[in-house]
């Protein structure tokens, strides 16, 4: 493989987690402020914990990503 084919693959996977982040943080509402009984209240932290928790992920793979390629 050439350097121009990794750089390439390496481009075309930030493309892809700027996606998925685009996405995700889309996804992330603000909370409702509504009344809500235990469970659903755990249940949406839960979910909200799961979801920072994949954005978080994504930003660290996507600064390693530009990182390699020279990017800022």
């Amino acid at each position: 493989m050439s350097a121009a084919d990794d750089t390439d693959r390496l481009r075309a996977r930030l493309h892809e987690i700027e996606i998925d982040l685009a996405a995700l943080r889309a996804q992330r509402g603000a909370p409702t402020g509504e009344p809500q009984d235990f469970g659903d209240a755990g249940e949406d932290l839960a979910a909200r914990e799961e979801q920072a928790t994949m954005i978080a992920n994504l930003e660290a793979a996507r600064d390693r990503l530009r990182a390699r390629l020279g990017e800022a």
